[in-house]
């Protein structure tokens, strides 16, 4: 039976924390933050004095900092996992991060006889307490399969992506097109405040009629068979309403980078497909 360690138990920590406690299973866990602690020891947990603690008395550790500075701080630094893991433990790296930092972990856990894969979660902390976190996972097979009945402990679907760091790109793509979607909605009511549109009147007529969305239809948008992501041109949208709307909002006087970009963008794809 696995041994279950979690290196960081803040939201997302202490979330999973909660799922495997209902799943019945007892970690051991670190955090550099002792209000964290105490709600871990809350929940069951046995608290240890560091990373390499918990490296020790595991043989999977889930990782759930923040930032890739911290990834390699509390895995290859001192008082980290690499320290003490002992030979054949699984490193799960759940952050968002770049695939070459999860790369550069798994280099140095190689020379220990240590495993690691990356499994980014999707999902806020009230979903994952709610079951519905869903990961996306990069790294062998073997050892993805070794690691899904532990993370479907914690959450209701394991996505393989491919190999070592997949998994990060794959979150950072879902996150880059959510981040986009909400940056290019305020730009898109800036312009409708101009033209003497009020932002909820606007949502409310988008919610109304955006009723199925882009991932829903992606294969009328892009061609599966294709070599590259290339997007079918509709005959108004990109020829014509992209930079209509471009067009609008210099003549009010607007300042729009993303909307100036996506109608520069409009018109290559146009040109490109006019030469193919």
């Amino acid at each position: 039976m696995e041994k279950i360690g979690l290196v960081g138990v803040g939201a997302m920590g202490s979330a999973l924390l909660e799922r495997l406690k209902l799943a019945g299973v007892q970690a051991t866990v670190y955090d550099c933050h002792p209000p964290a602690l105490d709600a871990a020891r809350s929940l069951g947990a046995h608290v240890a004095g560091s990373a390499a603690e918990v490296a020790a008395a595991s043989t999977i550790v889930d990782v759930v900092v923040r930032t890739d500075e911290e990834v390699l701080d509390c895995t290859l630094g001192n008082g980290g996992i690499l320290e003490s893991a002992n030979p054949d433990t699984l490193v799960i790296l759940h952050s968002t991060i770049l695939p070459q930092t999860t790369r550069k972990v798994a280099e140095a856990a190689r020379k220990r006889s240590v495993h690691v894969i990356d499994a980014c979660m999707l999902g806020v902390p009230r979903a994952v307490k709610a079951g519905q976190l869903i990961f996306v996972v990069g790294g062998a097979m073997e050892l993805v399969e070794r690691a899904r009945p532990h993370l479907l402990k914690m959450g209701k679907q394991v996505i393989h992506m491919g190999g070592l760091g997949a998994g990060n790109v794959g979150k950072l793509i879902k996150n880059l097109i959510s981040g986009a979607e909400t940056l290019m909605m305020h730009e898109a009511l800036q312009l409708g405040e101009t033209e003497g549109l009020r932002f909820p009147q606007v949502l409310e007529m988008l919610q109304q009629v955006d009723s199925e969305s882009l991932l829903d239809r992606w294969r009328n948008v892009f061609d599966p068979s294709s070599p590259t992501p290339t997007p079918r041109l509709g005959r108004n949208v990109f020829q014509k309403d992209v930079p209509l709307a471009g067009e609008l909002a210099r003549r009010d006087g607007l300042q729009l980078p993303i909307i100036e970009q996506l109608e520069a963008a409009a018109k290559r794809l146009v040109n490109e497909k006019g030469k193919s």
